[in-house]
């Protein structure tokens, strides 16, 4: 019994250890190497830009790159260790890096102090991927008895035994952080230029004969954090790489705003540096790829999986066999079971207070359509569940004809072709929903390991706070299987949801503004979601009339925000039904909101929003929005239904049911 509450415990720490910075630099054992890996080259001379939204995993990709994982005393080689290439992590202390502006010090000379801090943790790292190699993989065995006497031009403790230079580094730096935390004392650094860094590879390259043909790749995380002046010394620095030094930045979407460099061209992409976008690279087979994550977390507590080693690269083609996928694919449904349409419907039919709620819906209908001559129970029949209960919006309809409705759904009850064919896969969800409206506890949509797919949305660390809120609920020491029932998923989708939204606030520097901004879009998206009718059903995304750019420059920024935070998806337009509209682009809201407002998680139909409707949604004056939701409010309780009569879907001309 005790084995397994102490297992049930460790499930819920291990998924909960959905951040990088959680498990350290050696993150050889936790790295599920992506799919897409063996396809890019990141160890290539060419610099690069690798971009993606919070929790696709750059921060894991990078410190996999690094060299605290590539030689991890946990790896073992089958062949003889390759030195061709070692990869630096440098993420910007950015509490440390903000205090280098103004306080009466010239521009100029934070830019000196920018570049002197810059080179010591770059060459510091180089000293300890040395050091740490030859200790990890017993490698340059005689390395510490080589000195170093180059660096003693720059300062005179920088000689001596390379396994000391970075002591004596640590040293120059801990004085020069002293220094920054007390400018008068600035006067008496000497600063290290970009040439210091180059000399000390030149060295090394030299007394170290291992490593005359490595390359030292300098991964730099969360550039967006760096101040603009820093980025621009940054940019230089990719613009100028060449062996034996790469610089290649990792960030989030428009992360990276300014294209300037200390001389007078611009960084340049394709020219100066490619990009890889996580987030376009993680969308293809990545349910394959979160099941495997979940499965490997758990089979650090139980055996969940095959004996292929996710951490090693060469595995890849193994994981591609279609029968691995499958079998990984069933094990994560069996951890968390969905359920189907047809079962949600059983559901409603099953539980009373919902069957009460779709009995009331079809009354009031055929109230508002004046019909005497039938009934609401003419309407539910329980061998056509889901058939009716898409009657609650059917009948809510101008176009739709109370009688010629009932003959469809006599067709379809017998198994005869009816327009309920296409009806129930466009209606379904929306009449669900609308059934279980204000009912959190009883809703089962947002259950399943599809839909934790979907509603995380390429994002890793939601998928994994979902999966741990659900073990957290639903793990039982009776079950040993691992199998989570769909009612601890459902609270586990409806807590993450609000957990994640809350979070907003905290995305600097707009966080209010843009946790307004996704309240709002999700209540207009709620709104429209209760209507009765449900002709345009499933509203989760917006374009905007004209265009980005008939927004103001600020709301541009805003958007530009919402993207880098994951609050927006921005995707290429489908098409819109105005000619009017010049849609460049949809926007989605992040589905993982979805629970929160009780709306649909799938990109089904979209809002047309103006120049305007996107400045009262950002707007701090509340009446702007408030009028703007009164508009939509008038069209959802509009009774004429132009969209119906638009697609000529009228019940009310008989001839359309001859078959």
């Amino acid at each position: 019994m005790f084995d397994k509450v102490e297992q049930g415990k460790k499930v819920t720490s291990i998924l909960a250890t959905n951040r990088t910075e959680n498990i350290g630099m050696d993150v050889w054992d936790a790295f599920v190497v992506p799919r897409y890996f063996d396809h890019h080259d990141f160890f290539s001379t060419m610099p690069c830009k690798i971009e993606g939204g919070r929790g696709c995993g750059k921060t894991m990709l990078l410190r996999y790159l690094s060299y605290q994982s590539q030689f991890s005393p946990k790896r073992t080689f089958s062949d003889e260790v390759d030195l061709s290439h070692i990869g630096l992590y440098w993420r910007a202390d950015t509490q440390f890096l903000r205090q280098l502006s103004k306080r009466g010090v010239s521009s100029e000379d934070w830019s000196k102090c920018f570049i002197h801090y810059f080179v010591l943790k770059v060459t510091i790292e180089v000293f300890k991927s040395i050091d740490f190699i030859a200790k990890s993989k017993n490698m340059l065995s005689d390395f510490s008895s080589k000195r170093i006497v180059e660096l003693e031009l720059y300062d005179e403790t920088l000689t001596g035994p390379v396994s000391e230079i970075k002591v004596a580094l640590e040293r120059i730096r801990k004085k020069f952080e002293l220094a920054i935390s007390n400018p008068s004392l600035l006067e008496k650094v000497v600063f290290f230029p970009f040439d210091f860094l180059k000399s000390a590879l030149d060295e090394l390259q030299v007394i170290l004969p291992e490593l005359s043909k490595t390359n030292f790749h300098v991964f730099i995380d969360e550039y967006e954090n760096l101040l603009k002046y820093q980025q621009v010394i940054v940019n230089t620095c990719v613009k100028h790489s060449e062996p034996p030094i790469i610089f290649k930045i990792a960030c989030k979407k428009n992360g990276m705003p300014f294209i300037e460099t200390t001389g007078e061209e611009a960084i340049v992409l394709k020219n100066d540096y490619i990009v890889h976008d996580l987030d376009e690279y993680t969308s293809k087979e990545y349910n394959i790829f979160a099941s495997e994550v979940l499965l490997s977390r758990l089979s650090k507590v139980a055996e969940q999986q095959s004996n292929i080693c996710l951490s090693n690269a060469d595995s890849l083609r193994a994981r591609r066999e279609e029968e691995y996928k499958k079998s990984i694919l069933i094990r994560a449904r069996e951890i968390f079971p969905g359920k189907k349409q047809s079962e949600l419907a059983e559901d409603v039919f099953n539980k009373a207070s919902l069957r009460g709620k779709l009995n009331d819906m079809l009354v009031q209908a055929l109230k508002n359509k004046g019909c005497d001559s039938l009934c609401a129970k003419d309407f539910i029949k329980t061998e056509a569940k889901e058939a009716s209960i898409v009657c609650t919006a059917l009948l809510n309809r101008e176009s739709i004809d109370p009688e010629a409705l009932l003959i469809q759904l006599i067709k379809h009850v017998e198994k005869e072709k009816s327009q309920f064919d296409d009806w129930i896969g466009t209606n379904f969800v929306g009449c669900y929903l609308n059934i279980i409206q204000r009912r959190k506890e009883e809703n089962r949509l947002y259950c399943g390991f599809d839909t934790f797919i979907s509603l995380s949305q390429g994002n890793l660390r939601h998928f994994l706070e979902l999966c741990r809120t659900a073990f957290s609920a639903g793990f039982t020491i009776q079950n040993s299987n691992f199998s989570i029932s769909q009612d601890y998923q459902s609270f586990a989708a409806n807590q993450t949801s609000s957990s994640l939204f809350s979070e907003i606030k905290s995305f600097k520097p707009k966080g209010e503004k843009l946790q307004n901004f996704a309240n709002r879009l999700g209540e207009l998206f709620a709104l429209h979601q209760s209507r009765l009718s449900q002709s345009e059903p499933e509203k989760s995304h917006f374009s905007i009339t004209g265009g980005a750019t008939s927004l103001s420059n600020e709301e541009r920024l805003l958007l530009d925000e919402c993207e880098k935070w994951g609050v927006l998806t921005k995707v290429t337009a489908t098409k819109t039904k105005s000619r009017l509209s010049i849609d460049d682009y949809d926007w989605i809201l992040n589905p993982i909101y979805a629970p929160k407002f009780e709306i649909s998680y799938r990109k089904k139909r979209k809002l047309n929003l103006n120049s305007e409707d996107i400045k009262a949604l950002f707007s701090d004056q509340k009446y702007l929005y408030d009028a703007l939701y009164e508009k939509h409010k008038k069209l959802v309780i509009n009774k004429s239904d132009s969209y119906a009569k638009e697609k000529g879907n009228s019940l009310g001309t008989k001839d359309m049911f001859d078959v």
